[in-house]
């Protein structure tokens, strides 16, 4: 069997298929962390992450041996319970929000929204890391919570290049149709 052949039956991931699944695992990590800095969450916001996040928080306390991580397991349940809550008490009200929007920044610190993103929030989880490995509770679960750094920053990364893309196809499809519509006035010339 010929080395062409094997990958021909399985899966051969290209760079954007590898690049969206390193997102989503970034994704998945930093919703670890994120319903405890944020709230006011979409109604959707917290469903696909949250799977990801639980799943790789079992996947990593089983194959890591971290039997710690059960405990924030259950911590992170409770606060995922009250954002869930916090969200239905919201669409009682009328209160709209886009079904995925990821939740509103405290600005208590930094009046900066991306400041906040960028800094702070990685921040509090490597300065949470380093005291969970300094009181001695669990060097795995400090280590975990430790790289929420580098996810939470990948993360915002990659969603200010997501936002900038769909802003810049917004301005050019303007432009398009601005063209296009003197274009037909008569006002320019047909390309």
């Amino acid at each position: 069997m010929s080395s062409t052949q094997g990958n021909e039956n399985g899966f051969n991931p290209n760079m954007k298929d590898s690049f969206s699944i390193l997102y989503i695992l970034a994704k998945g990590h930093a919703f670890c962390f994120l319903p405890f800095f944020r709230r006011n969450f979409g109604s959707e916001a917290l469903g696909w992450s949250g799977l990801t996040a639980f799943i790789l928080m079992l996947v990593v306390g089983s194959f890591a041996q971290i039997p710690e991580m059960m405990g924030f397991i259950c911590l992170w349940m409770v606060v995922m319970l009250g954002q869930r809550a916090s969200t239905m008490r919201a669409m009682r009200r009328g209160v709209v929000r886009h079904s995925r929007y990821e939740g509103d920044v405290d600005t208590k610190l930094c009046k900066d929204r991306s400041k906040v993103k960028f800094v702070i929030e990685p921040l509090v989880c490597a300065l949470a890391g380093v005291c969970i490995e300094l009181s001695g509770i669990s060097h795995g679960l400090a280590v975990f919570v430790g790289m929420g750094i580098v996810s939470l920053s990948v993360v915002a990364s990659i969603d200010r290049q997501l936002v900038h893309k769909r802003l810049q196809a917004m301005r050019d499809a303007a432009i398009e149709q601005s063209n296009l519509a003197a274009m037909f006035r008569g006002e320019i010339e047909e390309p």
